[in-house]
């Protein structure tokens, strides 16, 4: 089918002329519905979980939208959910059963294949191909029956969803509501006109993800939470407080609370209460809304909330009608304030800060774009510990779980709208909807996460195809204007690749040039060069590295470290994801490097210093040394073929490995990488010395040896002036033995939107992992949860992520366990041929 089939089928399908479509096989394992959790029962209150017992079906037809409908033989799951992440197809084999090179093999290496159906992964069906991870989309609908209890009736209920990809349209009883285009925005539709008080309720909601429409791996289907919000006629406006500080001191602080009341009446009252983390009033105030929505508090004191100190507040907002309550909204915030400035830099609270940044796609892994909370708050762990303090959102806004977690956990977020405006990047992206929905997502994203004290930035846009055009010009002022009206505490940032034009006059009579004459923030894609130069042309500029290549982080942090007006660097990326296959496939000369080399079985980027299931690789081992969370380390490049070199791409790394275990390459010269700041190294092999090397600046931390393979033990030692700094040790490890698992927390909470993260690896006699052991692990529960992913980090990884069966890459697997809603014990066991089995307790509490 062409593009422009596609694009038509598209816009016919979000005006809610459904074709029929022919229904894809439903994958084999989902929650039924006696193992899902239920809600508690609908009542009166805000932000009510509306996860649970829907049902699903992969296909299309008007009917599906009425409420008689039978969809009882409809698979029943709870959200958030979804499909592209799931088997296309009943047995699928499990992970890289069937490619049996892609396990061991060389990233360099080219592996082959059919383009048929493998877990969730078609080279011949997907329509975003080496874009999606070659992950299918189409059309899917998910259904919910719901009744009202009697003390429900004469409210107004609303229902809200956090991200739906998208095209989502969705009826109540029959009655269309309405559509949403762009997959991450959240939306809200009133379904009081249409309720049955009485009796049942019908939601329908039809998602459609056709043709190319996004350049990485988006998911597909309702993937992030659904909520009801139910209040009587006077009730705050969805997302109708807003909280913003207006000074802030250590001695005292001023916050502005806005908010946006409907249905009130002579006779309203509001109470305002602001609650310190202790749970303590700090400040109140009791009146009529005041006409402008605003209400100033002093609070005395306060505990700032900052990336070291991440403390939160809570704003308790009620309304009142002759004495009886009708509506009660909290929402969470911190006191702090954002300033930027070329000659000061970034200051949160007037403390100096740099961004050790990182870019984030938001799809988790083996789960697929399904944004469960503990999968969002767990990567940031991941990424704190390697001494990360922000991320950038590329390239949409993120789940409110995301944002809840960096709230949590002081981790600084520049929040991005889009990838694009009105000229796309790719045939059915977000260019088509642009002119009529920029304005409805931008609100959307500020109204809903503005009361977030980690988003400390706006950006308008990544690498936007005519940011230097009339028309992206015209955009970037409108964006701009429209978002310091919804936001004026916050400056605004974009992503530029490339030239920023002429230059021009700013609104505020400073010189810059025309692709950043609105921003507060310029952000530098890929441009190291350009930093000292432009600042010599705009010295009020205020820049950040919004993208960056990570072999360039030890350059970009010495002149980042010296320089107030670079605030900070976002490397790409700062985790591994789904789509864009190949970015980082090292090759060996004389072979060239193009973007999109890689083909199927390709499935991820591999860009990312972490990879797929959190496990560093060589990128974030010289991150840790340049940032000072370690002071030495260490990788090997594998064996190469004689006579060849290997080479990264822009964005990747030679195929390393924290290892000294290589059988069969015994006498074989290989490359080993020392990652240090000290200004000396040895090498020791067996106790004998293999070499030694002083560092410079010039050498941008890093040492590169080539030492004969022999079994032993490696041992490199760091110095500075003289004195050791750092010793790191690499030991041949033995035959695979054993099975350990590692477990990310012994007790979890029993809600469906916690989770458990189990680390498997192939260990030798002596409890060491062994780094390129392959073995097919087979995994077994009993207890209140259930595997809903379970697979490795492999790039070429094509395969099911959702059987019990999976095999592990450079040693490990992931299993990820998801609790069905009751207390007890879950006992786990990872068991395979020939290595000795082992078992694991979880407490669910």
């Amino acid at each position: 089918m062409s593009n422009s089939s596609l694009t038509d089928i598209s816009r016919r399908n979000i005006l809610g002329i459904g074709a029929a479509s022919v229904a894809l096989p439903l994958a084999p394992y989902a929650a039924t519905a006696a193992e899902s959790a239920r809600e508690l029962p609908i009542t009166i209150g805000r932000d009510q979980a509306f996860d649970c017992d829907w049902r699903f079906f992969r296909g299309d037809s008007e009917r599906y939208a009425m409420p008689t409908f039978d969809d009882r033989k409809w698979r029943t799951l709870d959200l958030p959910h979804d499909w592209s992440i799931e088997d296309l197809a009943p047995g699928s084999a499990p992970v890289n059963a069937v490619i049996r090179d892609a396990d061991t093999a060389p990233l360099w290496q080219t592996v082959k294949m059919g383009s048929r159906e493998i877990g969730p992964f078609s080279g011949s069906l997907s329509s975003g191909g080496v874009k999606t991870a070659f992950t299918v989309g189409g059309v899917g609908w998910y259904r919910k029956r719901f009744r009202l209890p009697s003390v429900v009736s004469g409210q107004r209920v609303e229902i809200v969803f956090d991200g739906v990809y998208m095209n989502a349209e969705v009826w109540v009883n029959g009655h269309r509501l309405g559509e949403r285009p762009y997959g991450y925005s959240p939306f809200a539709y009133d379904l009081t006109p249409h309720l049955n008080f009485t009796g049942e309720n019908v939601i329908a909601v039809r998602v459609a993800n056709l043709g190319s429409n996004s350049r990485w791996y988006s998911g597909s289907g309702i993937y992030r939470h659904v909520w009801l919000n139910v209040a009587g006629a006077l009730r705050f406006e969805l997302w109708g407080v807003s909280v913003t500080p207006q000074s802030v001191a250590v001695d005292s602080a001023a916050i502005q609370v806005h908010t946006t009341v409907l249905g009130a009446s002579k006779g309203t009252e509001m109470l305002l209460k602001i609650r310190d983390a202790g749970g303590r009033v700090v400040a109140q105030k009791r009146g009529a809304p005041p006409a402008d929505g605003l209400t100033i508090f002093e609070i005395e004191t306060p505990k700032l909330w900052s990336p070291k100190e991440p403390v939160l507040y809570q704003a308790e907002c009620e309304l009142f009608e002759g004495g009886n309550r009708s509506d009660r909204l909290v929402t969470r915030f911190g006191i702090r304030s954002v300033e930027v400035d070329a000659q000061k830099g970034l200051l949160i609270n007037g403390e100096s800060y740099k961004l050790r940044g990182g870019c984030l796609h938001h799809d988790n892994g083996l789960l697929g774009a399904a944004a469960h909370d503990r999968a969002e708050e767990r990567k940031l762990e991941l990424l704190k510990e390697r001494g990360f303090n922000a991320v950038r959102t590329a390239h949409n806004p993120p789940s409110p779980a995301f944002l809840d977690a960096c709230d949590k956990l002081g981790m600084m977020v520049v929040e991005e709208a889009f990838d694009c405006w009105s000229i796309g990047k790719s045939p059915d992206d977000y260019q088509l909807y642009f002119d009529g929905w920029w304005r409805d997502d931008l609100t959307a994203m500020v109204k809903r996460d503005g009361n977030h004290p980690s988003v400390i930035m706006w950006s308008i846009g990544n690498e936007i195809p005519d940011v230097t055009k009339p028309s992206g010009v015209e955009s970037a002022r409108a964006l701009t204007a429209a978002l310091r009206v919804l936001d004026s505490s916050r400056p605004i940032a974009a992503g530029i690749n490339g030239s920023t034009g002429p230059e021009v006059t700013r609104p505020d009579g400073k010189r810059d040039s025309v692709g950043t004459q609105f921003l507060d923030v310029a952000g530098y894609n890929y441009s190291l060069g350009s930093y000292e130069r432009d600042h010599v042309r705009f010295p009020d500029r205020v820049m950040m590295g919004t993208e960056s290549f990570p072999r360039e982080v030890d350059s970009i942090w010495r002149l980042t470290e010296r320089s107030t007006y670079l605030i900070g660097d976002f490397v790409w990326a700062a985790m591994d994801y789904l789509g864009e296959v190949g970015v980082a496939q090292p090759v060996l000369s004389p072979d060239r490097y193009g973007y999109g080399l890689a083909d199927y079985p390709w499935i991820n980027a591999f860009v990312g210093d972490l990879d797929l299931i959190g496990q560093q690789k060589p990128p974030s081992l010289l991150r840790d040394v340049v940032w000072g969370v370690s002071v030495l380390e260490m990788s090997v490049q594998r064996p190469l073929p004689e006579g060849r070199l290997e080479r990264g791409s822009p964005w990747g790394w030679k195929d390393e490995l924290q290892s000294w275990t290589w059988p069969g390459a015994e006498g074989t010269p290989l490359g080993v990488q020392i990652f240090t700041r000290g200004d000396r190294v040895e090498l020791e092999l067996n106790g004998k010395p293999v070499g030694e090397k002083t560092l410079t600046d010039a050498d941008k931390s890093l040492a590169n040896f080539s030492v004969p393979y022999a079994p032993g033990r490696l041992v490199a030692t760091a110095f500075s002036k003289g004195k050791k700094i750092g010793r790191k040790q690499f030991k041949t490890a033995g035959a695979a033995a054993a099975i350990m698992l590692r477990i990310d927390r012994p007790r979890i909470s029993s809600s469906r939107n916690d989770l458990a993260f189990i680390t498997i690896e192939v260990t030798d006699g002596a409890g060491g992992l062994v780094p390129d052991a392959v073995a097919a692990i087979e995994v077994a529960l009993s207890g209140p949860a259930e595997l809903i992913a379970f697979g490795n980090a492999n790039p070429r990884g094509v395969g099911s992520f959702q059987q019990p069966v999976a095999k592990t890459w450079h040693g490990r697997a992931l299993a990820i366990l998801r609790p069905l809603g009751q207390v007890g014990t879950v006992s786990f066991e990872a068991r395979s041929k020939e290595l000795k089995a082992t078992k694991g307790i979880i407490r669910v509490a």
